[in-house]
């Protein structure tokens, strides 16, 4: 039964609109909440989750609430490794794997994909305005460097250990100071929607090109 409800829900271009709009809605109203107080809360996206699972199940009985389910951790696998190895955002990664819920895993990995790239040039941005041009390379050196120490933690089981401090300490804060190297990612994932959207209502996702 669940590789039937995988299949039903395999093709991105049959999403309907008002699932990609919940989930814009969803994006631009944890982008508010990020730029204002650096924290995409609870509220927003436990139900956004709980929601995905429960449309699931309602649409596709157990197979696709199994699904929704698979979406949950395709769509959070990335930030969630992230999280674990880098201190990244924990609210970006619940964002994630609410809207993977809904849409399931295809569509989940064409969002991750858009997310992606309007991140990098969301960072790469954010670097040039703060210190130029001559920091984006390092920057993008950081990044890879950063990555690839995550891959080795996980293969050696040392997911938790060796953590920049940086990761360890800082809480999802409720304004005051924002770190000097901060941005908010939130916005990265709403505009990833919206080109994700497209691209699965025009080319049926990016795995069907």
């Amino acid at each position: 039964m669940l590789a039937q409800g995988l299949a039903n829900e395999s093709s991105p271009a049959l999403i309907p609109w008002w699932v990609w709009a919940v989930l814009v809605v969803a994006g631009l109203v944890a982008s508010v909440t990020d730029l204002r107080r650096m924290v995409i809360p609870n509220w927003l996206t436990f139900p956004l989750i709980l929601g995905g699972l429960a449309y699931g199940a309602v649409s596709g009985g157990w197979s696709g609430l199994g699904a929704a389910a698979i979406g949950v951790a395709v769509g959070g696998a990335v930030f969630l490794f992230n999280y674990v190895t880098s201190g990244g955002g924990a609210g970006d990664a619940k964002l994630m794997m609410g809207m993977g819920a809904w849409l399931g895993w295809e569509a989940a990995l064409t969002l991750i994909l858009c997310v992606t790239v309007v991140g990098l040039f969301a960072a790469i941005f954010a670097t040039a305005r703060r210190g130029g041009l001559k920091d984006v390379p390092y920057v993008l050196f950081i990044g890879g460097f950063t990555a690839m120490r995550g891959y080795r933690k996980v293969l050696t089981g040392r997911l938790l250990s060796d953590l920049p401090e940086g990761a360890k300490t800082v809480p999802e804060q409720q304004g005051g100071e924002r770190p000097v190297h901060w941005y908010p990612y939130a916005p990265s994932i709403f505009v990833g929607t919206l080109l994700a959207w497209w691209i699965c209502a025009a080319r049926g996702g990016l795995l069907r090109w």
